[in-house]
């Protein structure tokens, strides 16, 4: 019996440690998913936020125009909805959920950082904290392949958010990359007008694209990814289009197109083979 009772307390003991773990990192998911929603208004409030100010002048023709970046609310309140269901102590796969809690603290940090940086310096500082994010999302989400036979087994609104947040957050933020290489080169010098301008913006476009369909396939056509990439490629579209240069506009609509054309293949094209159920589940959402 005092042999039994031990064991009780020793088990007691140890998930009490873990419910402590977890609650350090959800409440660090918490608050910093807020600080996505908080921090622009702060700093907008304080007179900042020049960088991030939609259709500025002097952007490269590239950049997608304002309206585009919409997207960002709806990527911060799933966010924020994520952190709130992951971070409830009766969840499901609470060590799934730290596994996934992890890299995501880094990736909200990040956004933070990245306005932050766009104010002290915006021209390479920014990138540096892109790539971290990035690193951070892609992280995350090879989480989330490889359990993706225990996330289908979460609820319906579970499972939306999660994915949701992953897709559109590295769909939107695979591509932002590039072009924030390019107001990077822009403020160092590089042309954004000639044939040497033309031909930068083409090859940013083109990785861009060889990102898309590379990321497309590794996620097994992730519809918030794809919905994300087309978004983007499309606000890159008008941006060129409304910054009067129609060469970059068409190579820009030549990118979208490669990336659904890419996506039905993935999907759908007779060569190739997905781990069957678990990423069709994962694709349908």
């Amino acid at each position: 019996m005092a042999r039994l009772l031990s064991d009780v307390r020793g088990v007691a003991a140890m998930r009490r440690r873990e419910l402590r773990r977890w609650s350090g990192w959800a409440v660090a998911l918490v608050v910093l998913a807020l600080g996505q929603l908080a921090a622009p208004l702060v700093i907008a409030a304080v007179g900042g936020g020049a960088f991030t100010t939609a259709d500025r002048a002097g952007e490269p023709p590239i950049v997608p125009a304002g309206y585009a970046f919409s997207i960002w609310a709806v990527i911060e309140v799933l966010s924020l909805l994520w952190a709130v269901w992951a971070a409830l102590p009766g969840g499901p796969d609470r060590d799934l959920r730290v596994r996934l809690a992890r890299p995501l603290i880094v990736v909200f940090a990040g956004f933070t950082a990245w306005l932050i940086a766009a104010e002290l310096e915006p021209r390479w500082a920014t990138l540096a904290v892109l790539l971290v994010m990035l690193a951070g999302l892609l992280a995350a989400t090879r989480v989330a392949l490889q359990n993706a036979d225990r996330i289908a087994a979460w609820t319906r609104y579970a499972r939306a958010v999660l994915w949701g947040t992953l897709g559109l957050y590295l769909g939107w933020s695979s591509i932002a990359i590039w072009l924030n290489l390019t107001t990077a080169l822009a403020s160092s010098g590089a042309p954004l007008d000639g044939a040497a301008g033309l031909i930068g913006q083409l090859g940013i476009l083109a990785g861009a694209t060889a990102t898309a369909v590379a990321l497309l396939r590794w996620t097994g056509v992730l519809v918030p990814y794809l919905a994300a990439v087309v978004w983007a490629f499309v606000g890159a579209a008008l941006g060129a289009r409304g910054a009067g240069e129609p060469v970059l506009a068409l190579a820009a609509s030549v990118g979208l197109v490669v990336v659904l054309v890419a996506a039905v293949g993935f999907r759908w094209g007779p060569r190739m083979r997905l781990p069957g159920p678990r990423l069709r589940r994962l694709a349908e959402g």
